[in-house]
């Protein structure tokens, strides 16, 4: 026997039966009068297919190319993207003595008339995506990945020419040339490989700078820090359902 629902809008319980919506009950709220049908919430994925979207979306397909791949909605690819980089995906901590690239690129936000750009710190000897920061090419923005980066004991700091760099670094520290930035040129050209968001001329534009943040986490996560076990990679796609 179906078992009678409480109201979404008030929470009360004294609801009767008020005829049928396309084959599904409809209910009354005698409490508040309002009308609705009860829809049951859908059944959770398993880890497997939450894991597996995890490894398409870091692979390069899109949240709706693997919502259709595992018959879900591209929603919850989202949620489970960003529940898996919230849990595992962190920047490395920090260590002493190093030399750090630093670099900027830049991304679409919301349309292609706004641009976003996403300023990179590289560990030299270990290869490591360290940090990053998402905002616009101005001094405000450095300066807060520059807070971060303080908790390194940096020996020096390579960078372009920019401006901004002049104004905030030492000359002891900072060394300013393309020359000694090729290595995170280098991680620039993967991010661009793993995420189509970041490739010039794209279509694609991303709608907030919380999931361009959450995008970098996890290919760095994947492919530049090469912090997940392989074994991860190796799962079979879930069955899709008709």
């Amino acid at each position: 026997m179906l078992s009678s629902p409480y109201c979404p809008r008030c929470h009360s319980i004294r609801v009767v039966k008020s005829g049928h919506h396309h084959d599904k009950q409809r209910w009354l709220c005698r409490r508040c009068r309002y009308q609705f049908t009860r829809v049951d919430p859908p059944a959770e994925a398993d880890e497997q297919t939450k894991r597996t979207a995890v490894t398409l979306y870091g692979h390069g397909l899109s949240f709706r190319c693997v919502a259709r791949l595992l018959a879900t909605s591209a929603h919850s690819v989202i949620r489970w993207v960003t529940e898996y980089v919230e849990t595992c995906c962190f920047k490395p901590a920090p260590e002493g003595a190093v030399v750090i690239e630093v670099d900027e690129m830049w991304h679409y936000l919301g349309a292609k008339a706004n641009k976003l750009w996403i300023w990179t710190a590289l560990d030299r000897a270990t290869g490591r995506l360290i940090d990053w920061e998402c905002g616009g090419r101005d001094q405000m923005t450095f300066e807060r990945l520059l807070a971060r980066l303080r908790r390194w004991k940096v020996r020096l700091i390579c960078t372009d020419e920019d401006v901004v760099y002049q104004h905030n670094l030492s000359a002891g520290r900072h060394y300013a040339g393309k020359d000694q930035t090729v290595a995170l040129e280098r991680t620039h050209s993967r991010l661009r490989h793993w995420l189509a968001r970041f490739r010039r001329r794209t279509c694609v534009v991303s709608r907030s700078k919380e999931m361009v943040d959450c995008s970098i986490a996890l290919v760095a996560h994947l492919h530049i820090n090469q912090e997940v076990d392989p074994s991860f990679f190796h799962l079979p796609l879930a069955r899709a359902t008709a």
